[in-house]
């Protein structure tokens, strides 16, 4: 049996692109850097002083971790609860 990772969203946030799809935290595999992902339209945005920031890529593209620029969005995985508490979200903060 396959057991899939819950997937984690920000409260009180929506995509700025498609202004509906919910914004998932996921991890670069790489460096572990976290990113919001919409569920909607595959939008990816940085995280800005825990807050969504600017738009850096999508998942369909070819863009990579822009902390890191090795691993491509399409291949972050759904970030832990653990952490996104570890960059300093509450439980909270997140559904």
């Amino acid at each position: 049996m396959k057991t899939e990772q819950p997937s984690w969203q920000i409260k009180g946030q929506t995509c700025a692109y498609c202004e509906m799809g919910e914004l998932i935290f996921s991890k670069c595999p790489n460096c572990g850097s976290l990113v919001l992902i919409c569920g909607e339209c595959s939008t990816v945005y940085e995280i800005k002083e825990n807050k969504i920031g600017k738009e850096i890529g999508d998942i369909s593209g070819s863009t990579k971790c822009y902390t890191c620029s090795e691993s491509p969005h399409s291949q972050f995985p759904c970030a832990t609860s653990e952490d996104i508490q570890i960059a300093g979200f509450k439980p909270t903060d997140y559904t």
